[in-house]
């Protein structure tokens, strides 16, 4: 195992570093400390006696934050929309910024993808780790009372890499609800259609013209939104061409009460697939829909369906459907979170 460390660039007048774990197998994933963010997720390939990239990334940290779509970052305090950016804690009205017309997205203006981490790494016989830790004030983010993160990123000899998020409260209750923004390609081919999907659910979250949760959940057996067994993203997308959003961008509900992975990405021209194992109840899927030709991607020009997002959290807008899961973190008590991505040649 082995970790090295790094200058990528630099970004708003700070220096980024850029971290890669390596393990005993040739895999390779590297983090930026800039938003916490997974940069690159390598894996041999026999076809090119090199390494592949199985997530979209940028060569610059500006090219990042060039556009609304998060990618690699860390997600925070709350992943997906508070409606109204607003909620009610015992009989106070707490009023979050509002980044998406009236509502709060992804943690804000100030969410953990704007800030550059301080780090720690960590080398064990079978796995390394590099940990990204911030104390965030009230009144830098706006949201209510003080938190301490830790975002762990693990890499082991198993080929698993494994993200663990650490929330702390102070004298105050506090949100959390992380998530990262990763989208896959595990082709490097120009788009995702060929890959094929498994998600362990049945049914996914109605929502409004903003994406917000109306609060019902709709089945998804007989629809093409079913991925109850493995199934081509292109047939999936073809169904939706009627559709205003022409891809996937739903919430899954997860039975996280059946013991597998909450999804399973594969490509089977490639011989590749990942596994993603969460014990939270939402996974919200997003096919790149709406992806532009001036993001300078590694991979080529910006397009849809370029790649997948798969981000596993508790059920968005939570504050305001009881039944969708608490996110809510009691003064002075710690909770963790933790994402397992499991990748295997086919």
């Amino acid at each position: 195992m082995k970790v090295n460390i790094d200058d990528f660039d630099e970004y708003q007048g700070k220096s980024v570093k850029k971290i890669t774990l390596a393990n005993d197998r040739q895999v390779q994933i590297s983090l930026l400390s800039q938003g916490a963010l997974w940069h690159e997720f390598l894996v041999p390939s026999s076809a090119t006696c090199s390494n592949d990239n199985l997530i979209l990334n940028f060569a610059h940290t500006a090219d990042y934050y060039q556009n609304p779509f998060y990618l690699g970052m860390s997600i925070g305090r709350t992943g997906g929309r508070i409606s109204k950016g607003s909620f009610t804690q015992g009989e106070q009205l707490i009023q979050l910024p509002q980044n998406e017309g009236a509502n709060n997205l992804h943690g804000g203006p100030r969410g953990f993808h704007s800030y550059n981490w301080s780090f720690d790494t960590q080398t064990k016989t079978d796995s390394a780790s590099v940990t990204f830790e911030n104390s965030i004030k009230a009144e830098s983010d706006g949201y209510p009372g003080d938190l301490k993160v830790a975002i762990t990123y693990t890499l082991n000899n198993l080929n698993q890499v494994i993200i663990q998020y650490h929330g702390q409260a102070f004298d105050q209750p506090v949100l959390f609800n992380p998530t990262n923004h990763v989208y896959f390609n595990l082709t490097g081919n120009a788009d995702i259609l060929d890959h094929e999907l498994q998600l362990n659910s049945h049914e996914r979250l109605a929502v409004n013209q903003q994406k917000l949760p109306t609060g019902e959940f709709k089945a998804t057996v007989g629809t093409p939104f079913d991925f109850s067994h493995f199934k081509p993203l292109a047939s999936c997308i073809n169904g939706l061409q009627d559709t205003t959003e022409k891809g996937l961008d739903d919430v899954y509900v997860v039975d996280n009460e059946v013991p597998a992975p909450a999804a399973v990405l594969r490509a089977p021209t490639a011989n590749r697939q990942v596994k993603i194992y969460s014990a939270r109840k939402g996974l919200v899927v997003f096919t790149a829909n709406s992806f532009t030709a001036d993001m300078p991607l590694t991979n080529g020009a910006g397009h849809p369906y370029q790649g997948i997002a798969l981000e596993t959290q508790t059920l968005p807008d939570s504050v305001h459907h009881t039944n969708f899961g608490n996110i809510v973190l009691p003064a002075h008590q710690v909770v963790d979170y933790q994402t397992v991505y499991q990748y295997s040649e086919i």
